[in-house]
């Protein structure tokens, strides 16, 4: 009898916390995170959210879903929903909104995700509700910078910067929109936050720590990895590749085509009919990067244009 009350106690007190992840790839960083949410939440599931074989970034992630849910497996996630192409590709926002949207479902308790600027979350909770209680000027105020031709997340980082001192503007642009959609929509989810073993996209390693931009960047460099990561990846599939084959697609397809692909807006089919002829992939994402495209944008089109995936 004593035992039962027991394992229901454990039961009640059980937390489903969600994640939303890459793992692209899968490193001590990760470890170092799953850990620490064992620490904190020791009767916790941890549930992730993970990307496709592609990114938010528009690239190819440097290893398959099933290697990618098969080792975080291994290292403590109980379960792994699968992200579909048009989340794991889209801009922070959407890809925020979707990937909670989905482990909603499942009925998550509470949210955790690293960031590089702080262990205590209510940095992000407070610049949320700040958004929110301001949101008509907030708004305006974007409209008014995109206006002067940046980027949505240039202006919306502005914008934030007029309602709020720098110190405490949130670092992390995907950790943010998290909290901006919960607090938004008011919803059942708590936030807890981590601070980071290494900045998010360091060139840098500290002999047990890299950055996941680090180790692509190593990856394609044929570089060994295994200081940094369980995983095993003899070979990578390389967006740059690519390349040839969106030059086609580009010169035989009209304009007025074009412009009815996915995330395609604003007359970006000309620059990308302009800049068509240069010789490499990063020639041409750096032609076609501005202020009001960034590189990651322009990175998400090229995709949907070499999957021809249309409106």
């Amino acid at each position: 009898m004593i035992k039962k009350l027991f394992d229901k106690e454990i039961l009640f007190d059980m937390k489903k916390i969600g994640l939303i992840a890459e793992f692209n790839p899968f490193h001590n960083g990760h470890i170092y995170l799953l850990n620490k949410i064992r620490e904190k939440y020791p009767q916790s599931k941890i549930i992730v959210a993970l990307s496709s074989n592609y990114t938010q970034r528009g690239e190819i992630a440097v290893a398959s879903f099933a290697k990618r849910k098969a080792i975080c497996k291994k290292y403590g996630v109980n379960q792994v929903l699968k992200l579909d192409f048009k989340t794991s590709t889209q801009a922070a926002t959407v890809f925020a909104s979707n990937a909670i949207k989905l482990l909603s479902k499942h009925h998550i308790d509470l949210l955790f995700f690293g960031v590089s600027d702080t262990n205590d979350i209510s940095k992000y909770i407070n610049a949320a509700k700040i958004i929110k209680s301001n949101k008509t000027t907030y708004d305006e105020n974007i409209k008014r910078i995109l206006k002067s031709g940046k980027s949505y997340v240039a202006a919306s980082f502005e914008s934030l910067r007029m309602l709020i001192s720098d110190e405490n503007i949130p670092e992390d642009i995907l950790g943010f929109e998290y909290t901006k959609y919960i607090i938004d929509n008011n919803l059942d989810i708590e936030l807890d936050c981590i601070k980071r073993t290494i900045a998010h996209a360091s060139d840098e390693s500290n002999f047990i720590y890299a950055s996941g931009t680090n180790l692509r960047k190593m990856l394609k460099e044929k570089q060994d990895i295994s200081l940094y990561s369980p995983m095993k990846i003899k070979r990578i599939k390389r967006i740059e590749d690519t390349y040839p084959k969106f030059q086609k697609i580009v010169k035989k397809t009209d304009a007025s085509k074009l412009a009815k692909i996915t995330l395609m807006s604003e007359g970006m089919e000309n620059l990308f009919k302009k800049n068509i002829n240069k010789e490499s992939y990063d020639e041409f994402i750096a032609a076609c990067t501005s202020k009001r495209y960034t590189a990651s944008r322009i990175k998400r089109v090229y995709l949907y244009v070499l999957k021809k995936i249309y409106k």
